[in-house]
């Protein structure tokens, strides 16, 4: 079954609740497709070409199962990195859905040195799909707009406002820089999306727990409507490239990443 397998697309959930929302959520209205034979749950969407599976809790433990599936699935377009955040702004609301225009390392810190924050552009072709959708939801807002990225439960305000401020995101979550580290050392493109369970304060514990199975439920209503848009153009046909990503071609921006950023080879 593996063998005949060429997602292009990874969907990984940081945590294996998330995870579980998602595909249950995806199982009421389309085919999917249990995998037994990875080190990794997986279940795969045959109508999408889409892979879902857990991506791992902290940004390492994300990247190295990223860099795995990467490594199983050469086929693989785009890295979506799906899960729930905790609000930066008042804005936003439990449930709302933040696409991430851009993924920021908050806790990225050199000493040695002064260099900006590592910051991973969003893919640039799914977020332009992406903004013809939300006059299509119900129930919940997209915010297109900075996802913040560090290993660390934000659980005050007073840190929230610092993180706000040191990066100009509207949410905060971990694992986002992982994925994103991962895909562009691949040459694939990435994506964070997330949806919001609390207002990252000293609530958040209580509220993340009774909010999640309403995050989740919302982020999997956005990716059916996006990823369902994109079937319904195929007809009948093998995808091409429907959803406006492709592999990713910024040869001299990956370079400079990868340099500057991480002094890793190219």
């Amino acid at each position: 079954m593996r063998a005949a397998l060429e997602p292009r697309i990874l969907i990984l959930c940081p945590l294996a609740r998330e995870w579980s929302f998602l595909v249950s959520t995806f199982e009421a209205s389309l085919h999917v497709e249990h995998l037994h034979d990875l080190k990794i749950d997986a279940a795969y969407i045959p109508d999408w070409h889409a892979l879902v599976t857990p991506g791992g809790h902290g940004k390492t433990q994300f990247a190295v199962q990223a860099q795995y599936l990467i490594g199983q699935f050469p086929s693989v377009e785009l890295v979506i990195c799906a899960g729930a955040a905790g609000s930066l702004a008042p804005e936003l609301s439990v449930g709302d859905v933040v696409v991430g225009t851009e993924t920021v390392e908050h806790d990225y810190r050199q000493l040695f040195a002064t260099r900006p924050l590592p910051r991973f552009p969003g893919h640039g072709p799914s977020i332009d799909s992406l903004r013809s959708s939300p006059h299509r939801v119900s129930g919940f807002h997209v915010a297109f707009d900075v996802i913040a990225s560090g290993d660390e439960d934000v659980v005050t305000s007073e840190r929230a406002q610092a993180i706000r401020g040191q990066t100009g995101a509207l949410c905060v979550a971990w694992e986002g820089s992982g994925a994103a580290r991962a895909a562009l050392f691949n040459g694939t493109g990435s994506l964070e999306i997330r949806a919001v369970t609390d207002a990252a304060d000293k609530e958040a514990p209580a509220r993340f727990e009774a909010n999640l199975p309403i995050a989740m439920a919302n982020l999997a209503s956005l990716l059916r409507l996006w990823f369902g848009e994109g079937v319904r153009l195929l007809n009948g046909k093998k995808p091409r490239l429907n959803w406006g990503f492709r592999r990713y071609s910024g040869i001299k921006t990956r370079f400079h990443c990868l340099s500057a950023i991480n002094d890793l080879p190219v």
